[in-house]
């Protein structure tokens, strides 16, 4: 479990242009509502999440996206607004998993 959560922070740290190794305050809580509602939601994956905050994540089933969707909208009541998430369906041959941070 650490181990897969050690791989996905360091695909994120890649996939951001290594800007740095700390996270912007945007990028915290972006990362806290994902692993929260990661924990709800299976069949996501998160992609990216950008220095301001936006979430971009593939799903495998539409049911699957806009769950994500709507769990990180619940999420965002309680806090300060980050950019609309971004779904994409998974491409295939991408892989599985989709761990929480």
């Amino acid at each position: 479990m650490i181990r897969r959560d050690v791989t996905t922070v360091a695909l994120v740290c890649l996939a951001s242009g290594c800007a740095g190794l700390v996270n912007t305050p945007e990028q915290d809580v972006a990362l806290s509502r994902w692993t929260v509602c990661h924990a709800r939601v299976t069949g996501t994956e998160l992609r990216t999440v950008r220095s301001d905050g936006r979430i971009s994540f593939w799903y495998t089933g539409a049911d699957e996206a806009q769950s994500m969707l709507e769990c990180l909208r619940q999420a965002a009541r309680d806090g300060p607004g980050l950019p609309e998430p971004v779904a994409e369906l998974q491409p295939a041959g991408s892989g599985g998993g989709g761990g929480a941070m």
